[in-house]
């Protein structure tokens, strides 16, 4: 499998919700790097997926671009869906979102082992009518 098909399934699992699959491209030793924050494993990444699907069921990548090289893949995107769910403390608002993304994921063969993400954390609470 090269990296793009490796970028491509990790994205798709997510959006399918599907924490076997993601564990099962994902080091024991991932290290997870969002925002600002420091790194965090496997599990905590769940956990904060699972909060943006509890805001947004419907939620999901759409993916402009991919920039390879032999280890790593930085992927563009946008995070499409709808707000129809709690989300940090904000109530259902029905809004469509759609933010733009950047990832940077780090592959040894098969697996994942660093994935370092930056969303439109401002743009998104706007578009809730959080701000």
């Amino acid at each position: 499998m090269n990296i793009r098909e490796a970028a491509r399934d990790l994205y798709a699992a997510i959006d399918r919700q599907d924490w076997d699959t993601l564990s099962s491209l994902a080091s024991l030793d991932l290290a997870v790097h969002l925002g600002s924050a420091g790194p965090v494993g496997l599990d905590e990444w769940q956990k904060s997926l699972a909060e943006f699907f509890a805001g947004f069921p419907d939620a999901h990548h759409v993916i402009d671009d991919y920039v390879s090289d032999a280890g790593r893949v930085v992927t563009r995107c946008r995070f499409q869906g709808t707000h129809t769910g709690m989300f940090h403390g904000v109530k259902p608002s029905g809004n469509r979102v759609s933010v733009g993304a950047i990832h940077i994921d780090r592959f040894e063969g098969d697996l994942l082992i660093e994935h370092f993400g930056q969303l439109d954390g401002l743009g998104l609470l706007r578009q809730i009518g959080a701000i």
